[in-house]
């Protein structure tokens, strides 16, 4: 046995040689190296076509070959460039005067008049604005007062010292806990454990439940090649966090009914997924997922689910004691692990306060950062930031406790009332069509007889800032208590925006439509990511 597996070997060497020896030995060498060479770069082309698809992958090949061409480049930086100026057509010389040195001298207390100027050349926002500001009335008076009296008297502290600022500590703590209460944390199926912090707005609390989840599924399946899937209405805060903490996200489409498609999410889940998210309601359309749907999905596989209730956390709960027909979207929902929700919003507390929970501590504790070998001493701190502002902590303390479940059951009332009045009042119009079946106070409309972002533009002349969006082309109004009073204008302007633009199509001088309307024809989407990103840079 041993003699003739020798003698096949003697006999394969043999030949092998026999057949190399027709070969140069440097393409001898050289053959596998190439070989190699070519496998690596069909692994790195599959792998681009499995995250941004072969058309989006032919696309930006074929965009970079024509970039190679002599003078394309250029003419492409100087047509982007025409762009962002229009973008910012009548900025620039406003910024030629700003200030770029230390004053020698200060003003002193005379620097007040000079905010005040400054302060009156900023847009009229007074229910004008699609969400922006939630507070109802003027900044001098009534709810408006008492957030700002609050923020002044606690505006030197910083939970970062929590044995200094023990009234700080307290302030939120209460927040996130009377928060949770809102969202399921006293029902059985939450686990009775419910916890979280606050943080600065809606972005940090997601980025922060992205991080946890990420550091927990690894701690819990050992995922080191994280990856999360998110319907395409989710907010663009989980592609920061993609970017930020190394996660691979797929962005599925939604629904006919513009929600979270579940099968789709299904199907894009491996066994690197660590997170699904649903959004109650969703920024553009104000639709609720069906977070039930998606709890039962996140609790078969063992994977983390995040909902996001930046917009509905004080709406929903109300809105369902008002006898509003709302879908199951907090803790009681098993298989939620985590919740965002901004008290900057309609909790009515100032810019800049939110609440990230958690189902359980396990969680949570993968939030915070721990650090035991800096010479500084030992350091943990529980958010993004280290040093925190006391003074918005207790002006979202003052604001849930002078507001009471009475207080935001009655806005709730009023803002709900509007955004159906709305909602009608649109329906009214032959030219719209509103967006899916609206849950909350967002109303999104569109149209297939005119331009709805030259719609956008004659309602931006009078006075109105709305928000535009795509896929599919639309606009939208976040309703809030500023709109309660002037909710006849607003339809009133709409309708006769409609007719202006029906009647003369076509973009207005210094309007967005085109700039818009090009975006979202453009198939090349890293040219359009350059785009944003000049944009950007020429702004701050």
């Amino acid at each position: 046995m041993g003699s003739s597996v020798k003698s096949f070997l003697i006999h394969f060497r043999a030949s092998a040689n026999l057949f190399l020896s027709e070969y140069e030995p440097l393409a001898l060498l050289l053959s596998p190296l190439l070989a190699l060479l070519v496998a690596l770069t069909l692994q790195s082309f599959l792998n681009v076509v499995h995250e941004r698809g072969l058309k989006a992958t032919f696309i930006g090949f074929l965009m970079s070959l024509i970039k190679l061409f002599p003078g394309v480049q250029n003419y492409i930086d100087a047509e982007k460039q025409k762009v962002v100026d229009k973008m910012h057509s009548g900025d620039k010389s406003k910024r030629e005067v700003w200030r770029t040195e230390l004053l020698t001298a200060g003003l002193g207390v005379g620097v007040i008049e000079q905010l005040k100027n400054e302060k009156r050349n900023d847009a009229v926002w007074q229910g004008k604005c699609s969400g922006t500001v939630y507070i109802g009335g003027t900044e001098s008076e009534g709810h408006f007062s008492l957030i700002n009296e609050a923020c002044s008297m606690f505006a030197h502290t910083n939970p970062l010292h929590l044995d200094v600022f023990q009234s700080v500590a307290r302030f939120e703590a209460e927040v996130v806990a009377m928060t949770a209460a809102l969202l399921g944390s006293k029902e059985k199926g939450s686990g009775g454990k419910i916890c979280g912090n606050m943080t600065s707005g809606g972005t940090e609390s997601i980025l922060l439940a992205v991080k946890s989840s990420r550091d927990y599924m690894k701690t819990k399946k050992g995922i080191a090649k994280p990856e999360m899937i998110i319907p395409e209405s989710a907010h663009s805060a989980y592609d920061k966090a993609a970017q930020y903490f190394n996660i691979k996200l797929w962005r599925v489409p939604v629904n006919k009914e513009f929600q979270a498609d579940v099968k789709a999410i299904r199907r894009r889940i491996n066994r690197n997924t660590i997170l699904i998210v649903g959004s109650a309601p969703g920024f553009p359309h104000g639709i609720i997922d069906p977070i039930e749907e998606l709890g039962e999905l996140a609790t078969s596989l063992g994977i983390c689910l995040h909902v996001d209730l930046c917009l509905g956390g004080f709406v929903l709960p109300f809105a369902r004691k008002l006898g509003y027909g709302i879908p199951p979207y907090d803790f009681s929902v098993k298989g939620v692990t985590s919740i965002s929700v901004d008290v900057h919003k309609y909790g009515l507390a100032p810019k800049g306060t939110s609440v990230v929970l958690y189902r359980n501590h396990d969680i949570r504790k993968h939030q915070f950062v721990a650090v035991t070998e800096w010479s500084g001493g030992l350091y943990v701190s529980p958010t993004i930031a280290g040093s925190r502002p006391g003074g918005l902590i207790a002006g979202a303390w003052a604001a849930m406790l002078s507001l009471g479940e009475e207080g935001y059951l009655e806005n709730t009332k009023k803002i709900m009332e509007v955004s159906k009045r709305i909602q009608k009042g649109i329906e009214e119009i032959p030219e719209l069509f509103i967006i899916g079946r609206p849950d909350m106070t967002i109303v999104a409309f569109g149209s297939n007889v005119i331009d709805i972002f030259e719609v956008n533009d004659v309602m931006s002349s009078k006075g109105w800032h709305l928000n535009a969006l795509q896929r599919p082309n639309s606009i939208h109004i976040c309703v809030t208590l500023q709109h309660v009073p002037i909710v006849e204008e607003f339809l009133g302007d709409l309708t006769q925006s409609v007719k202006t633009v029906k009647e003369n199509p076509g973009p207005i001088s210094g309007g967005l439509a085109p700039i818009y309307g090009a975006a979202g024809r453009m198939p090349d989407r890293g040219m359009v990511q350059e785009l944003l990103v000049n944009y950007m840079d020429n702004t701050c």
